[in-house]
């Protein structure tokens, strides 16, 4: 198969900002912690045919990830396989495990790049690798320690590090086994995920080690170091302009941020045929700004992130617009981070109570979980609340006194954790989070295991059980995406195809 990846060889030995150039990125605007992983999604859309074939011929999937070497060969960073889902690990057999998928039938393409002694940093070719299957027998050890640790009941304490405190578990470490550990993957210590026990978990992934990984790669690096010792990445080429010109810029310049996009509308008033690739680092900065991927900002704000957080936090409220800048996936990325960290709370679509509403009132992160657990705490397992079913049991809470509209208690109950939710129509449902699929479950629970039952039966049932109003069409849709069969002229559901042809046959 190695020759699908003679379409990579064009590249050896170049740098990361002329790659940049190469696939259509301004290296000057692609100098993040994800600079190589941007240059290969570019790489790989560009030879997607080759990738294809490549795919076609691996036995199982292809998972394709980017390798940073430092300036000695060894890989900076271990690999993350896939996010950890605990209620599915203890759920399921060896050959159906996370661990059998992700290294027993994966091939890996490792796009591979490494540093100079000047700390440029050049791409040094691809590596295509598969576990051998003897060695993916080895690993149901370590399946079976974990599994063993989660039907158990993991252990958690809290411990000091450095000036801080953080949460332990007796989930094995990276010292564990040569090739694999689990380790945090989330957005920050309140981006949790449910355990078999009922306990939440900051959510983790399944890594590579790097150590692992650097004797799967190095020879690459072995065999190019003199090459890329001996060269430098290219610079950008500053532009030019006269005082005149430069302060009618700046004029014109009067928003905090831009997209690349947007700043080079604004200069093409200015400077007739500015472009993307006009834009670099020295120009940004005479203007007063700054490049903080993804963005360009006025020179007062540090980076993107405090950027997004002064906009979202500066009032009391917030709501979402459909602007260049919040469109952005960085923008969305930041606002789960704050929902996380109850720094925002949703309380309807797009529109948010903050921090600083929060803070003004006395509510402190401890009394928002207290009163999400006390919540979980009276739920049945099995069975969907409303808002107000939830509100009706608690006898009382402190955070009852606050006289909250019940959209806000809505948004608490919303942050990911113990307790899921569900969106119909305009009704949000809470559930405890063990269920899994909880769109069939909500169906399966109003057809109550009928093979069929007309839409209006199913409406009826809805509304007595969680009152107001839903649209028929949003029932439907529901039920579809839940895998059950609807027919238009029968205005019915079925529990599957197959129910709804013996149905018709019945029928005649």
């Amino acid at each position: 198969m190695q020759e699908f990846l003679e379409v990579f060889d064009t590249y050896i030995c170049k740098g990361a900002r002329q790659l940049s150039w190469d696939v259509g990125l301004n290296p000057d605007l692609n100098e993040s912690k994800a600079k190589t992983s941007n240059i290969t999604k570019r790489l790989i859309d560009r030879h997607q045919g080759a990738i294809e074939r490549l795919e076609n011929n691996s036995k199982g999937r292809l998972m394709i990830k980017s390798v940073n070497l430092n300036k000695e060969g060894k890989s900076k960073q271990n690999t993350v396989l896939e996010e950890i889902d605990f209620l599915s690990w203890v759920g399921t057999g060896w050959e159906d495990s996370a661990i059998f998928r992700c290294l027993g039938e994966t091939t890996f393409l490792f796009i591979v790049f490494g540093e100079n002694k000047e700390g440029d940093v050049f791409f040094l070719g691809p590596v295509l690798w598969k576990l051998p299957h003897d060695e993916v027998g080895k690993l149901k050890s370590y399946w079976q320690m974990v599994t063993n640790i989660l039907k158990q009941g993991v252990q958690m304490w809290e411990a000091p590090w450095g000036n801080n405190i953080i949460t332990k578990n007796n989930l094995p470490g990276q010292a564990a086994h040569k090739m694999i550990h689990i380790r945090p993957k989330a957005n920050n210590k309140n981006d949790v995920t449910l355990l078999p026990d009922g306990q939440t978990i900051t959510k983790q992934g399944l890594w590579l080690n790097a150590k692992y990984v650097t004797d799967i790669v190095s020879t690459l690096f072995e065999n190019r170091k003199d090459e890329i010792n001996f060269k430098r990445d290219m610079l950008s080429e500053a532009i030019e302009l006269d005082e005149v010109t430069l302060n009618s810029l700046k004029g014109m310049l009067k928003e905090e941020a831009y997209t690349p996009e947007t700043f080079v509308e604004a200069c093409k008033a200015v400077i007739p045929g500015f472009g993307v690739d006009s834009i670099s680092k020295d120009f940004v900065e005479s203007l007063g700004f700054r490049i903080s991927s993804p963005y360009i900002l006025n020179k007062k704000y540090l980076d993107s992130r405090s950027y997004i957080e002064n906009i979202v936090l500066r009032n009391d409220y917030f709501r979402m617009e459909d602007t260049p800048i919040l469109s952005h996936p960085f923008a969305s990325r930041m606002m789960a981070k704050m929902r996380s960290g109850w720094r925002i709370i949703e309380i309807e679509p797009d529109f948010y109570i903050t921090e600083r509403s929060l803070v003004r009132a006395g509510i402190t992160i401890r009394l928002l979980e207290s009163y999400r657990e006390s919540v979980f705490g009276l739920m049945k397992s099995d069975r969907f609340y409303t808002i107000e079913q939830l509100i009706d049991l608690l006898a009382h809470d402190p955070l009852e006194e606050y006289g909250f509209d019940k959209k806000v208690y809505e948004g608490i109950l919303m942050r990911p954790g113990k307790i899921a939710n569900l969106r119909v129509g305009r009704r949000i449902l809470f559930i405890n989070g063990m269920i899994k699929d909880t769109q069939k479950y909500l169906i399966d629970s109003l057809i109550k295991g009928e093979n069929n039952k007309k839409i209006d039966e199913v409406e009826e049932k809805f509304i007595s059980t969680f009152g107001g109003d839903i649209g028929t069409s949003d029932l439907i849709k529901l039920c579809v995406r839940s895998g059950y069969h609807f027919d238009t002229d029968l205005e019915m559901v079925f529990d599957s195809k197959q129910s709804y042809l013996e149905f018709i046959y019945s029928q005649n």
